[in-house]
């Protein structure tokens, strides 16, 4: 069974995310169209789910801008929260990226959650920020750069105040991906979450306290951190749903499925399995989970796991 994790004076119960498949549009159907996308969001919101996400990259994975493609979603749900999955910030112009973040923001009545990283060091993500003019070398440090220029550009501390403001004063959380050292600690004593894409519980458990010792040692409330999950599965029969996995990796990563779980967690198997093993993470400390279906019918995915919220969720 699930749990509810605690969080300074307040127990509160895990959530569950679904991503839209905005690269998987322009894999399996050559067309990146964003329009179904949102209809699929709001199919998300009606089946229970907490939140839908978008991921970002240019040429290494083309699809949709994600904050223009979830303003688009702010506008047509109400309640599931939004989220990058995650945005690379180190790609971004700070001003102009607090500005569309602040307009995401105050459109979804503050529902939108800012998850960012840098990117594996592939060569595609090499090629995406030389596309853009910025330093792939020092994309990680960058990332905190620009997150922390948009705090102060949102607050107006020392900076000119720009407008729409967002929907909460300090802006909207920001969650960092990445699991390298560096990153832990900076996570710890800088950002609102972590939100990384481990490959199995255990390591997940290991990162997650150096995060949380780099919160402490900062003389932060350690508990006060969201941690997220990144998941990616596959509901049905096993051999069904692992061949299902194995497309999306070499469609997705041109790796094969077996490469990848090297170094992402991934369930491919009957929705028991599934569960399970969304639970491990949770039970390890996980208080959002995202999740990406690798199939070419998300839809049928997200109802097929919704009936299970009540479990992951008691």
């Amino acid at each position: 069974m699930g749990k509810t994790n605690r969080k300074g004076d307040e127990y509160i119960v895990t959530k569950i995310g679904v991503l839209l498949p905005t690269r998987e549009s322009v894999m399996y159907h050559g067309t990146g169209d964003p329009r179904p996308l949102v209809q699929l969001a709001i199919e998300a919101e009606t089946a229970g789910y907490d939140s839908v996400w978008a991921g970002d990259s240019l040429l290494a994975k083309p699809r949709a801008e994600p904050l223009t493609f979830l303003a688009a979603v702010a506008a047509a749900t109400e309640r599931v929260e939004l989220g990058t999955a995650v945005l690379i910030a180190s790609q971004r112009n700070p001003e102009q990226l607090a500005q569309a973040v602040a307009t995401l923001d105050a459109l979804s009545g503050g529902r939108f959650i800012l998850g960012v990283g840098a990117g594996p060091g592939a060569d595609n993500v090499r090629v995406d920020h030389e596309f853009v003019g910025a330093n792939f070398d020092k994309r990680s440090s960058r990332v905190f750069e620009v997150t922390e220029r948009c705090r102060a550009l949102w607050a107006a501390d020392n900076a000119p105040q720009m407008y729409p403001l967002p929907h909460r004063p300090s802006g909207p959380p920001i969650w960092m991906g990445g699991e390298g050292p560096r990153t832990l600690e900076r996570t710890g004593r800088l950002a609102d979450g972590w939100f990384p894409i481990t490959p199995d519980v255990p390591t997940f458990v290991t990162k997650l306290a150096a995060v949380r010792a780099s919160a402490e040692a900062a003389g932060r409330d350690p508990n006060s951190l969201d941690i997220a999950m990144y998941l990616t599965v596959v509901v049905g029969e096993t051999a069904t749903a692992e061949a299902a996995l194995a497309e999306h990796s070499e469609l997705y990563y041109n790796k094969p499925a077996s490469e990848i779980a090297s170094w992402q967690a991934g369930c491919a198997g009957p929705v028991h399995e599934v569960v399970e093993f969304i639970h491990g993470f949770i039970d390890a400390g996980a208080d959002h989970i995202c999740v990406r279906f690798a199939t070419r019918d998300v839809s049928e995915q997200v109802h097929l796991l919704a009936e299970h919220l009540p479990d992951l969720r008691s």
